[in-house]
């Protein structure tokens, strides 16, 4: 019986290597790398080498595709982060830098050609990810696309009834507010937005915008400690999975609205109701600034 457990305890040591190398799944579409959070390459050096060097090779590899896959992410837009590092050097400095905190996610080595493996791994979201280092660019509005307007509604008056009043004296001029039923019931504290109906593209800056073109959401209105554990949201193509992704991020009863276009992209348009909703729920329970916004994908 003992002879067996070292039997099958050497078959399983053998075999972990293997298994953990199949385990290894490259994460490079734009739609995977938003949803998982990360980029993941697998680097090969060339065969008849020394472990040594067959290792340092195929580290190299590994880190020069993840530059060129961190390159072809979208900023917003249609501008990747390539088009940023060649329109700013603080782009291209912030992105050498991140590359400097890609992690090692296993490597193998096979003795019998000389030859490395090496997957290794960036993230996007978390201390020390992407997010984390552009955070200063974001705050400076050094990596946003053109300023538009501020979203502010009108006042609805169908929620409340008209009374006949006396004429009253001017009141100083107060910012508009929207007051629907959700205020007093169940507010909504985060929002499912549909695009599946359009083309749409996650990115590192995505805005929700009202029909007129004002800003409702964009990153300059998240926490900066969420910024960089969530940037500006989740996406998925799974509505039972956005609703379990907003749980997980505290929202109870998220609401859900259909975007009605896309611009360049990166930006999705809502309906004025839709929009009037996110604002004045948003004013009670602050879901933007803690980005509890998924983006329902096709």
């Amino acid at each position: 019986m003992k002879k067996i457990m070292v039997l099958m305890g050497l078959i399983l040591l053998m075999a972990f290597p293997a298994l953990a190398q199949e385990s290894w799944q490259p994460v490079t579409d734009p739609v995977k790398i938003f949803s998982e959070g990360y980029i993941q390459v697998i680097g090969s050096s060339e065969e008849g080498q020394s472990r040594y060097r067959a290792i340092r090779a195929a580290t190299v590899v590994a880190q020069r595709d993840l530059l060129e896959i961190l390159q072809g992410i979208t900023l917003y837009g249609t501008t990747t982060v390539k088009d940023g590092m060649l329109q700013s050097d603080a782009i291209k400095t912030t992105v050498y830098g991140v590359l400097k905190g890609a992690v090692k996610c296993g490597e193998k080595y096979y003795p019998e050609r000389g030859y490395a493996e090496v997957c290794m791994r960036l993230y996007l979201r978390g201390h020390g990810g992407l997010y984390d280092v552009i955070l200063p660019l974001l705050k400076e509005e050094r990596l946003l696309p053109p300023p538009k307007p501020t979203y502010t509604p009108k006042l609805v008056p169908k929620v409340m009834p008209q009374k006949p009043q006396a004429p009253a004296a001017p009141a100083p001029q107060q910012k508009p507010q929207v007051l629907t039923p959700s205020q007093n019931q169940n507010p909504y504290d985060g929002v499912i937005v549909d695009v599946r109906s359009f083309t749409f593209r996650p990115a590192l800056v995505n805005r929700i915008l009202s029909q007129k073109g004002e800003v409702i959401f964009d990153p300059s209105k998240i926490v900066s400690s969420v910024l960089v554990e969530r940037g500006c949201g989740g996406f998925t193509n799974d509505e039972a999975k956005a609703m379990a992704l907003l749980k997980t991020w505290g929202a109870k009863n998220p609401l859900k609205v259909k975007a009605t276009g896309v611009v360049k992209l990166t930006d999705v348009k809502v309906s004025p109701d839709a929009a009037a909703l996110i604002f004045a729920n948003n004013e009670k329970t602050q879901f933007l600034n803690q980005a509890r916004v998924v983006f329902l994908l096709k």
